[in-house]
């Protein structure tokens, strides 16, 4: 005894072979096809942006006594990098911070590359943690002004 649904799938089977000029008492005689198929390997797509970054964030300096020594426009792209990639994750926030907080690091700017730094820090704090903001709104980097005065 067959359940309905299983008699009315034989009908449907039966009904389709006729269809295709089976005949559906003669099943194990002319019905004896089979499917293959070969699974293609899926391809690894390398996302040339991504190689991109981590190409630059292997280039990027991340000693401080190398980021000091550059010229203050020099530690302006420096930084510019760095939180951009710092804001993708490719680089750690600790590193640029303990730079950035550095007194080194602002020694010898002028303020007008001064006032970019300090707004490029501004418009990322939030990438620090919050004790390393504090630190970094209360730090020497703050304290260049549009009036031109450069902080001793």
């Amino acid at each position: 005894m067959i359940s309905r649904s299983e008699a009315q799938r034989q009908k449907g089977d039966e009904l389709r072979m006729r269809a295709a000029g089976i005949d559906p008492t003669k099943v194990d005689e002319q019905w004896a096809g089979e499917v293959m198929s070969r699974r293609h390997k899926k391809e690894v797509k390398v996302d040339e942006a991504q190689e991109k970054e981590k190409k630059e964030a292997a280039d990027l300096a991340m000693d401080k006594r190398e980021v000091v020594h550059k010229r203050p426009e020099g530690r302006l792209k420096w930084l510019h990098k760095a939180l951009v990639l710092a804001s993708k994750g490719r680089v750690s926030m600790p590193t640029i911070y303990d730079i950035v907080k550095s007194s080194q690091f602002t020694s010898g700017m002028n303020s007008k590359v001064g006032l970019q730094i300090k707004g490029m820090v501004l418009a990322n704090l939030h990438l620090f943690k919050k004790e390393q903001q504090k630190t970094l709104q209360h730090s020497r980097l703050m304290s260049f002004s549009e009036d031109g005065s450069v902080p001793t």
